[in-house]
């Protein structure tokens, strides 16, 4: 006499906490003038072979861990660290960042067009081999193109911890995508 139905209108991912792929282009503001120089892009900033890759486990829908390599080039004749430079330096940093999402606090995570978030964590940057260690702070956003493949931009501030000689306070920019692998995936 009674019936029951159960009516879904859109299928989820079980996978709510994927590994992430990511790469992309990064860019490195290291003009040690503070924000003074930040609108001075010829000069202060360095984009040379400026690749990034990065893979992530997401945990508990909100957080995240991720690990980053980024290759640039501060070029001969630009500011970097308060000097300008005398040849080209090559740099290659590794960073491991817990990142929040915060934008589930307010967005439905499954209809949202971006999910925002923050991170914080260390660093090693090599500059032509020589180490210099930060501790680094970022925000960034995640764009929705698919259900698996994002848009992602991320400004991190890195922070130098050991008065290094090589090493100084930078920022770095990040563009590029992402994307989401579900846990079966690697079955």
């Amino acid at each position: 006499m009674f019936t029951t139905i159960d009516v879904n209108s859109q299928a989820y991912l079980d996978d709510d906490n994927p590994w992430i792929l990511g790469f992309g282009l990064n860019v490195i503001y290291d003009s040690g003038e503070g924000i003074n120089g930040v609108f001075d892009v010829k000069d202060n900033y360095n984009y040379s072979n400026p690749f990034r890759i990065v893979i992530e486990k997401r945990f508990k829908n909100d957080y995240g861990f991720e690990v980053a390599g980024s290759f640039n080039r501060f070029l001969e004749g630009k500011n970097v660290n308060g000097s300008i430079a005398r040849e080209d330096t090559n740099f290659f940093g590794i960073e491991g960042m817990f990142k929040y999402y915060l934008t589930n606090l307010y967005l439905n995570k499954y209809r949202a067009m971006y999910e925002g978030y923050m991170s914080s964590g260390v660093g090693v940057g090599f500059y032509d081999g020589e180490m210099a260690t930060t501790a680094n702070v970022g925000i960034g956003i995640n764009y929705y193109i698919t259900e698996s493949l994002r848009l992602n931009g991320q400004v991190t501030g890195n922070f130098s911890v050991d008065n290094s000689k090589v090493g100084s306070n930078y920022i770095q920019y990040n563009l590029g995508f992402i994307i989401r692998l579900k846990d079966d995936d690697f079955n």
